[in-house]
């Protein structure tokens, strides 16, 4: 049966496209202006059909459908005022079940607005996971190259003389950061051709058996190199800590203080520390004086 609204259909469209068109800054980039009275068109047939039919799923996947590709939900709200004043205006006072249809017109407009809402709210919450991910991946990867300067600034390898490196070791020891000193030190043993390793732990404040283990685990792959491990700075709550943990520190030459450890590892080069003429002539000049 033909309704009072189905020789609007055609004014109505070219109406919808005016009305979608004034919006279309509303819409996203998926959606370009020339398809506009295309999206007005597929509006209005789903309107009729729905004044027809009753069935509100086609007016739900439409309106997904549409918010997919790219109508904006301010775009829809301003077509769906448009809209309903134009059938509000147009509705004979005498036609039987003209405001029911009408109240038709508006069931339909509040279906498709919901759905385009829902679209939007699905894409506004894949976007900001989105984000979220990209963000945290971001965070991460900051925090890895900021661990990674912080391990090097954290390890410098200092050759003092020919075939003699120091490490020294400042803050506390855990796995990452003693793999990174065991890599370090083994590349610069080979590359300098090292025959003197000295690990000074003046500046570790405490060592538990995870950090012992590591210590002792880096000066046996400096022996295995064939250079000689020296480890220095040992304090008594350190060496205590080494008793109670019952390392194996057989082959590692263990020295009070750098200033020994250097000693020693130039007289394994066959050089003696002395003081110098100028240092001597000082002291001399000092003597007097007193």
């Amino acid at each position: 049966m033909q309704s009072w609204i189905d020789p609007e259909r055609q004014a109505l469209a070219k109406s919808a496209a005016k009305v979608l068109k004034d919006n279309v800054v509303h819409n996203r980039s998926g959606l370009p202006p020339f398809r506009l009275p295309q999206v007005a068109q597929q509006l209005l047939d789903a309107l009729f059909q729905f004044m027809s039919a009753g069935d509100t799923a086609p007016v739900l996947s439409l309106g997904h459908k549409l918010g997919q590709q790219g109508l904006g939900l301010r775009a829809l709200l301003g077509l769906s005022r448009a809209l309903l004043r134009q059938v509000l205006a147009r509705l004979p006072g005498n036609a039987p079940g003209a405001l029911e249809e009408a109240a038709r017109v508006n069931d339909y407009l509040t279906l498709l607005v919901d759905a385009v809402a829902e679209q939007e709210r699905r894409e506004i919450g894949v976007q900001r996971d989105e984000m979220q991910l990209a963000l945290e991946r971001a965070i991460q990867n900051r925090e890895r190259e900021l661990r990674r300067v912080i391990l090097e600034l954290s390890t410098p390898i200092m050759p003092v003389y020919d075939h003699i490196l120091v490490l020294p070791l400042i803050g506390k020891l855990d796995t990452e950061r003693a793999s990174r000193i065991t890599e370090c030190l083994l590349r610069d043993v080979v590359d300098r051709q090292a025959r003197t390793a000295i690990l000074d732990v003046t500046g570790v404040p405490a060592m538990d058996a995870e950090a012992i283990d590591a210590l002792v685990r880096t000066a046996r792959a400096v022996d295995l190199l064939g250079a000689h491990p020296v480890l220095v700075g040992i304090r008594p709550e350190i060496a205590r800590a080494l008793s109670e943990q019952g390392a194996h520190l057989a082959g590692i030459v263990v020295l009070a203080n750098l200033q020994s450890g250097i000693v020693y590892a130039l007289r394994r080069e066959g050089l003696e520390v002395c003081a110098s003429p100028l240092a001597q002539r000082g002291a001399a000049r000092l003597s007097r004086g007193r």
